[in-house]
């Protein structure tokens, strides 16, 4: 199988009759409030070729109700995006990766093995893993990918401290369950070193 990307099928809707314009490859264009270029007119979902999945279709079809209702829009926030592949083995990823994260910020990353964990040791995985990228200065997470045994499930935790704000504290402080499979994104945090040091 072959995936060489994604259109939209905008031409279809007769948008030449409404006013709502369309970038150079025909996704339709709106503002951070995920309006169009026509007022109270807004657009959602693959069709704006954002990110293009069905929970931050979800996602943005909720704000969009929001600020067709309310007199003080939100703003779409699309830094904490989670994705996943569900193949063997799964892989899981929210944010940046490390040479992304490093054109703009000093980072720290850390990297954990499912098998240091002993619920990875119980499960004989040898080849999961999970990584951090943490702003060295202000200790936000900026990215988090995971390669094993139900990341998709593992990913939610750093989602959910990311969208609260971010910093590493947020995870740490909380206690996680011994022997369970979280251990492995609290191990990845605290094996934070300079990339070149990185495991």
């Amino acid at each position: 199988m072959i995936a060489v990307g994604r259109r939209p099928n905008s031409d279809g809707l007769k948008l030449e009759n409404t006013g709502v314009e369309v970038d150079q490859r025909g996704f339709i264009s709106v503002d951070e409030y995920l309006e169009t270029t026509k007022k109270h007119i807004y657009a959602f979902g693959d069709v704006i070729g954002k990110a293009m999945f069905t929970h931050v279709a979800n996602r943005e079809a909720r704000l969009v109700w929001y600020n067709a209702m309310h007199d003080e829009p939100m703003i779409m926030d699309y830094d904490a995006v989670p994705h996943a592949i569900f193949t063997y083995p799964q892989a899981a990823s929210v944010g940046l990766g490390a040479d992304a994260a490093a054109k703009s910020h000093k980072i720290l990353v850390g990297e954990a093995k499912y098998s240091d964990t002993a619920k990875g040791v119980a499960m004989l995985e040898e080849d999961g893993f999970a990584r951090a990228i943490v702003d060295a200065d202000t200790q936000k997470i900026l990215g988090f990918h995971i390669v094993g045994p139900e990341a998709s499930t593992l990913i939610q935790e750093v989602v959910d401290a990311m969208a609260s704000g971010g910093e590493t504290g947020f995870i740490e402080d909380g206690m996680h369950i011994h022997p369970a499979m979280p251990e492995i994104v609290e191990r990845a945090l605290s094996n934070l070193q300079e990339p070149k040091q990185a495991l």
